[in-house]
């Protein structure tokens, strides 16, 4: 049986129902549990400084405090030798790629059932990725639109960042203190993810990221 696993989730009802799924089927020791990214790489750090890490993350693509892409980044950089598998009830369509890029080793939906879920775990404890039929075709239909004018892929690391949480409504002040940049820098980030996607206005933005299957009406 493996040792240690990390469930980042900020829902109470995915947290029991992983954690029973878990124990179950006895894949791991212990099911160490954080609802917010700051709890998170408060757990990282603990766990650090006992000289204990975790086989496997399992990380919920939304987060009510962080923004995925900078805390997969800390995560990766605190236990690099963990795997992770991204956990999501909504689609990760254009964020596949950069994520993987990013070292995550497969997606799978909330909707999983029980038996692709397990299998999906066993997988990347191997050292093997693991992608849904649905999460390999968004990747697909990512490959053959990176090259469009209005692709996020047009955006940079940052950009990308400030259109994450943009996109969930964050305001200039929220995002500063999540990313820790001053108001002028977010100011001008923001006037870039709307000139290089060609809106002009947090409203068009909102319809764009609709069309695009970031948020959901």
């Amino acid at each position: 049986m493996n040792q240690n696993l990390l469930l980042v989730d900020d829902h109470p009802v995915v947290q029991m129902g992983m954690k029973s799924f878990i124990e179950s089927n006895n894949l791991f020791e212990k099911v160490i549990i954080a609802g917010t990214g700051a709890e998170t790489l408060a757990i990282l750090k603990e766990y650090s400084e006992q000289d204990e890490s975790f086989d496997l993350a399992i990380m919920d693509i939304n987060l009510p405090d962080f923004e995925i892409f900078s805390l997969v980044k800390k995560v990766r950089k605190a236990i690099p030798k963990t795997p992770i598998l991204m956990f999501s009830m909504e689609p990760p369509k254009l964020y596949i790629k950069r994520l993987i890029d990013l070292g995550v080793s497969g997606f799978v939906d909330k909707t999983t059932p029980d038996k692709e879920l397990l299998f999906a775990i066993q997988n990347i404890l191997k050292g093997r990725g693991y992608y849904s039929s649905d999460i390999l075709m968004e990747a697909l239909n990512e490959i053959e639109i990176e090259n469009q004018k209005h692709s996020i892929e047009i955006l940079s690391e940052r950009e990308s960042e400030i259109l994450s949480l943009m996109v969930k409504g964050k305001t200039s002040l929220e995002i500063g203190e999540i990313l820790d940049l001053h108001k002028s820098s977010v100011a001008t980030y923001r006037a870039r993810v709307f000139a290089k996607l060609g809106v002009k206005s947090n409203f068009e933005l909102y319809k764009w990221a609709l069309k695009e299957g970031l948020i959901f009406p």
